[in-house]
């Protein structure tokens, strides 16, 4: 049940100015007030935050709920992914509405928001996507940021199905400048790994161990650089979506340093787990794209954390069920490619970044919540405490220990890539808009009080 005013006490506040010991009061769906002593008349509901972390709303800027994909569908849909996501301090999530052949944009993103607006228990928008290139699409473009969404999906790779060739590539990036929106890219050259592919399936060498061969890093490196040098010559900014290789990252460090105006989001999977993986005997549970890269990777991709060449932390959520990864028969071309996480997302991060990397809370705090907020045009309602702004809030509780496991997870997917994990840290308290939508007695909303999120100009963080 929604109240109408919380008092939060005694909490650690993460704000853009840096961490702050106060109370903050929520009256209605805004923060009202914060200070080191917060007096409040008249009836009000206090929770005691006992010196906890109290970081703004996580926003994942990159989730698939309900994607058709492999003769199913992903095993979450806007209801259990947005369960899920508000266990885990998710208060805002960013979908991806994906146009079926002859239809355009803002008519699929109006679906998509039909179908999210009856189930989801936090806030949402949608990414649109870019699926082909022709005379209509610069208008079909500006049609759909009318409608709220300043961002596009492109894919560089027609391995996965939609890809962009390099010309359409280049007037998406141009088109999508003089918009005010951003293109999210994600950046592998598909003529190379179909031809590595090609020759791993000549040679019957299709099981999954061998997965790493057919989408090496060259892959995913060339791709990013390809796509900078189209965006810089396009006088536009590029978003490289869940960046999995250690030399792509060097890469971009490097023209980061330049100037150039490059964002980068990296996901859980590529900074904690590698392809050690695919030799296990649930090796095809672990099928995603692109792959799972060496620890090398995953170090030289904390290094870019540590050293601000990332900006945003998604998860790039499709999780699909253990039958249905086994359905593929163990052959990486026929298994369904995609992980779960959005449940997990702070506490990995906080596990690995905080407690084992010696980041800070704010750096975690601006990964998952406040860079997004910015490029994605959600601040300042979004990704931050301040008065004013949504009181979309999560107290975490950085000194309680659990074990992750998929049996105690509200996704509907039946295993979890994280199992057996040991986080330092648990969400503890979610509140979406003023209301307490999740606590350590579970979920307390009613499925379809999230609302569609019009988004505004892409902006740098």
């Amino acid at each position: 049940m929604k109240e109408n005013r919380i008092l939060i006490k005694s909490g650690r506040l993460l704000t853009e100015k840096g961490e702050q010991a106060a109370d903050l009061l929520i009256e209605g769906e805004k923060i009202s007030a914060i200070g080191s002593s917060v007096s409040v008349k008249g009836k009000v509901k206090e929770i005691d935050a006992g010196g906890r972390l109290v970081f703004p709303g996580i926003i994942d800027p990159h989730v698939h709920f309900e994607l058709e994909a492999y003769n199913s569908f992903s095993s979450d849909d806007f209801l259990s992914g947005s369960r899920a996501a508000a266990a885990g301090g998710v208060t805002t999530f960013i979908d991806f509405a994906i146009p079926s052949e002859g239809q355009d944009m803002a008519s699929r993103i109006r679906e998509k928001c039909a179908s999210a607006a009856k189930k989801s228990i936090v806030d949402f928008s949608f990414h649109s996507q870019i699926t082909s290139w022709g005379p209509e699409t610069p208008g079909d473009m500006k049609a759909a940021v009318k409608e709220g969404t300043a961002s596009f999906k492109i894919f560089m790779p027609a391995t996965e199905g939609w890809g962009l060739d390099d010309y359409g590539i280049y007037r998406a990036l141009q088109t999508s400048a003089g918009l005010q929106s951003i293109i999210m890219v994600h950046a592998e050259n598909g003529a190379v790994s179909d031809a590595l592919a090609g020759e791993l399936v000549k040679q019957g060498k299709t099981d999954i161990s061998n997965f790493p061969d057919a989408r090496p890093d060259i892959v995913e490196r060339e791709a990013v650089s390809r796509a900078c040098v189209l965006s810089d010559e396009a006088g536009a900014a590029v978003y490289i979506c869940h960046l999995s290789g250690g030399k792509s990252a060097s890469d971009l460090r490097k023209l980061r340093k330049e100037g150039r105006d490059i964002l980068v989001e990296t996901t859980p999977p590529y900074l904690i787990l590698n392809s050690e993986k695919y030799k296990g005997p649930d090796a095809c549970l672990y099928a995603c794209s692109p792959p799972l890269r060496s620890e090398q990777d995953n170090y030289q991709l904390w290094r870019a954390v540590i050293e601000n060449s990332v900006d945003t932390i998604g998860t790039d959520h499709c999780p699909f069920k253990r039958e249905q990864k086994l359905s593929g028969g163990g052959s990486f071309g026929n298994t369904p490619m995609g992980l779960g996480g959005i449940e997990n997302t702070l506490e990995l991060m906080y596990t690995e970044g905080v407690v084992k990397r010696g980041l800070s809370p704010l750096h975690i705090m601006r990964l998952t919540s406040f860079n997004s907020a910015k490029i994605f045009g959600l601040y300042p309602e979004k990704g931050t405490l301040k008065e004013g702004s949504d009181a979309d809030i999560v107290i975490f509780n950085p000194g309680k220990v659990r074990t992750i496991r998929a049996r105690k997870m509200f996704s509907n997917c039946d295993w979890s890539p994280y199992e057996g994990f040991s986080a330092a840290g648990c969400v503890e308290t979610t509140i979406s808009r003023g209301e307490v939508v999740y606590s350590k007695s579970g979920i307390r909303a009613e499925k379809g009080r999230g609302i569609f999120l019009k988004r505004k100009a892409f902006e740098l963080p």
